[in-house]
């Protein structure tokens, strides 16, 4: 591991995870019948575009964040985060 890496550590109850295990294969089950269309468009019903576009003020500069989904992206929303993160 390089230097520049982080290693994120989530302590959770047999319960917790669990439950995520449980709604990690119900959501992959899920996915897995839908075409990219069909997964593009399930993601923005959970994620509207007004809600995801904004404006935020910090220290006297406004920021304006856009956000668009790619259908034929390689890249999930979690890689994406987290290669932003790592910035």
């Amino acid at each position: 591991m390089q230097d520049s890496e982080k290693v994120y550590r989530i302590e959770l109850t047999n319960e917790e995870y669990e439950f995520l295990e449980n709604l990690k294969t119900e959501f992959c089950n899920k996915f897995s019948k839908m075409n990219n269309e069909e997964r593009a468009e399930y993601l923005k019903s959970f994620y509207p575009e007004q809600n995801l576009n904004f404006e935020k003020e910090i220290k006297g500069t406004v920021y304006k964040v856009n956000t668009y989904l790619n259908k034929d992206s390689e890249h999930t929303i979690l890689t994406r985060f987290f290669e932003i993160f790592q910035k």
